[in-house]
């Protein structure tokens, strides 16, 4: 009976491990942010390119929501954490994506207005992206959009319209991947 019921523990445990589990990659149910506010794991999935598994991501919030309009509508904190799995992506790749989801999601006022701040985030992937490489987009109302590579802060961009249009690549009308945008809302 005790090993029965072990068996029973263990392959529930495995169950609920699973479920936090995408790619080989461990996903938290919950986060903290830097001034200790809790977010929760809305959804996570899988980048795919062409057959290639290149990226986990993640979206957190502070609760759960399933509805985009409401996700830009909601001035409170988020991440977007982006958790590699392919051996290497090259930058220019990785530049060309991030073009792509803004140039796609927004039309040509709003990046004429981002402008300065969409050139500063692309500043920040001057090197490849390798397997076990981690990027957090990490939004904090009044202080912007926090980007860190492997836990190391590379820089802040401003404004709560960034912060939308960044989220717009992954949750836009034109998303990078139709399958990881319905995975980080939870679908």
């Amino acid at each position: 009976m005790k090993v029965l019921l072990l068996a029973i523990c263990l392959s529930l445990t495995g169950a609920i491990a699973a479920a936090a589990e995408v790619s080989g990659v461990f996903i938290n149910d919950q986060i903290k942010t830097q001034d200790g506010a809790a977010l929760v794991l809305n959804g996570a999935g899988l980048r795919e390119k062409f057959w290639v598994d290149v990226y986990v991501g993640s979206l957190y919030l502070p609760a759960k929501s399933a509805d985009v309009a409401e996700i830009l509508s909601k001035p409170g904190p988020l991440r977007i954490q982006l958790d590699f799995v392919y051996k290497e992506v090259a930058a220019d790749k990785l530049l060309e994506s991030w073009r792509e989801g803004f140039e796609n999601n927004q039309g040509a006022d709003s990046l004429k207005s981002l402008k300065d701040r969409i050139e500063q985030f692309y500043g920040y992937f001057d090197g490849s992206a390798v397997a076990r490489d981690q990027y957090r987009f990490d939004y904090q109302p009044g202080t912007g959009t926090s980007i860190s590579k492997n836990k190391t802060l590379l820089g802040v961009i401003p404004g709560e319209d960034f912060r939308n249009a960044l989220v717009e690549i992954w949750l836009g009308n034109h998303p990078a991947d139709k399958d990881l945008k319905k995975a980080m809302l939870g679908l």
